[in-house]
């Protein structure tokens, strides 16, 4: 039975944008590392058909290019934010399937996770293999209230999972559970649609995800409760575990390689894992953490988020970028300023507001978000230190930055903008929109011929 999941896949495939891998990979390095390089060199996704110690196969790199996510959205590259925002604005709450896929094959006993799905080790000093885009689900015992959320996973054993929860709300389910002395019921979902996996990771403490999720597919996800727990998960999926965080029981958890950058290292929660289900044939998936894949990922939903809040609060936001190579803390905004007071003014309110946002600059509008040499340039001619720096110390950050003492840090922001009264000594030299365009309509012509200009034209070799 079809999937959103394998839907993209194949549609990823007819595009050109998927390479099967049919030689036998190791798990433990090996397939992350391939994954890695790839991302370096903009490659495909990839399936790798061969899991050494698995029967099943693993996908990878499904969102490593903004190409590839706009095919997702079935829009531009240019136009991804736009769609995300048009799509979040009307929310599809979920339906129960009348069919599960994801139960086709239900193993309660003797269970072992390693040996039923392919996990993979990424880095040489991990404490282990780590479960990467496994989307956690779980209610709060006291409201009922559902909870979806990204949250790394480590195979500590047959049965047996660490869980780093260090976002609401399902670090704060299990506070309520636990207060209560019980376990808290959860469920794991792999190999979901990937609208499923980019709304797990969106910013929405209150919101049901996956009705989220459903608004950015257009049409309402299928859900289907657990075989051994109370919770609903994606009928869908390709494999779902089953558990139970336990009660008052932390362990060490890691190192991990996060995607800050470096290993990271915490006492963690533990899940027992109680149920494994999955296709008769599942396809897994491994998300490598230092790749664009996983800033593509979250940085369309987090820029359309950010850009909801922004214009919200009255500012003339036109633009909103978080740069690739830092996983989302450095943000960058294109505004068109009413007073020389606003960019401090939205600084203040951004840095304040989002705890995973480090660095923010705030830009005028002729500036090119995503041309690092266009921000560049800006930075290098529109800025002095001692007029244009916001720094806010005592501030939460993320808990993988190792720069942080006991999870709180400085932020700095940068006004990047042009004074008002001053705009005429920052005119760029420029030459008419019609005469642009056209230059780089006559480049392409000469760039799709091989990149060189025809034969006599230009300088010849010298016979």
């Amino acid at each position: 039975m079809s999937s959103a999941f394998r839907d993209f896949l194949r549609l990823l495939e007819g595009e050109g944008q998927l390479l099967r891998i049919q030689e036998n990979v190791n798990p433990r390095f090996e397939l992350s590392q391939i994954l890695k390089e790839v991302d370096r060199r903009g490659g495909p996704a990839l399936l790798f058909e061969r899991v050494s110690g698995c029967s099943f196969p693993v996908a990878g790199n499904l969102l490593g290019t903004r190409h590839r996510l706009a095919l997702l959205f079935g829009t531009s590259e240019e136009h991804i934010v736009e769609e995300y925002e048009r799509r979040r604005s009307r929310l599809i709450p979920p339906v129960v399937a009348s069919y599960a896929p994801c139960q086709e094959v239900v193993v309660q006993e003797e269970m072992d996770i390693l040996k039923t799905l392919p996990i993979p080790t990424y880095h040489e000093k991990d404490g282990g293999p780590y479960i990467t885009c496994g989307v956690l689900f779980a209610k709060d015992p006291l409201t009922g209230q559902r909870g979806v959320g990204l949250h790394r996973l480590h195979v500590k054993g047959k049965n047996r999972l660490g869980v780093h929860l260090s976002n609401p709300p399902i670090s704060q389910f299990q506070a309520n559970a636990e207060a209560l002395g019980n376990p808290l019921e959860v469920a794991i979902a792999l190999g979901v649609d990937p609208v499923i996996l980019m709304a797990s990771i969106v910013r929405m403490p209150t919101g049901d995800k996956l009705a989220l999720a459903g608004g950015l597919r257009g049409e309402a996800v299928e859900v289907v409760r657990g075989t051994r727990v109370g919770v609903e998960v994606p009928a869908r999926a390709e494999a779902v575990l089953e558990g139970k965080i336990l009660p008052g029981v932390r362990e060490d958890e890691g190192p991990f390689g996060e995607t800050s950058g470096y290993y990271f290292r915490d006492r963690s929660h533990v899940i027992e894992v109680t149920a494994i289900t999955h296709r008769d044939r599942p396809i897994s998936q491994a998300l490598h953490p230092m790749t664009n894949e996983v800033v593509m990922l979250a940085g369309a939903s987090a820029e359309a988020e950010l850009l909801r809040f922004l214009r919200g609060e009255g500012y003339q936001v036109r633009h909103l970028h978080l740069t690739g190579g830092t996983s989302r803390p450095h943000a960058l905004i294109s505004l068109r300023k009413k007073h020389d007071g606003e960019p401090k003014q939205l600084l203040y309110l951004l840095l304040s507001h989002s705890p995973w946002i480090k660095h923010a600059a705030v830009l005028d509008d002729d500036v090119d978000l995503h041309d690092p040499d266009d921000v560049e340039w800006a930075l290098s001619t529109r800025v002095q230190g001692d007029r244009d720096l916001v720094v806010l110390s005592g501030l939460p950050g993320r808990s993988i930055d190792p720069s942080t003492r006991d999870g709180f840090g400085s932020k700095v922001g940068v006004d990047a903008t042009v004074p008002i009264q001053e705009r005429e000594r920052y005119v760029r030299p420029r030459v008419p929109a019609d005469v642009a365009q056209k230059a780089r309509e006559f480049v392409s012509r000469y760039l799709k011929e091989g990149e060189h200009p025809p034969h006599g034209h230009g300088h010849g070799h010298g016979h």
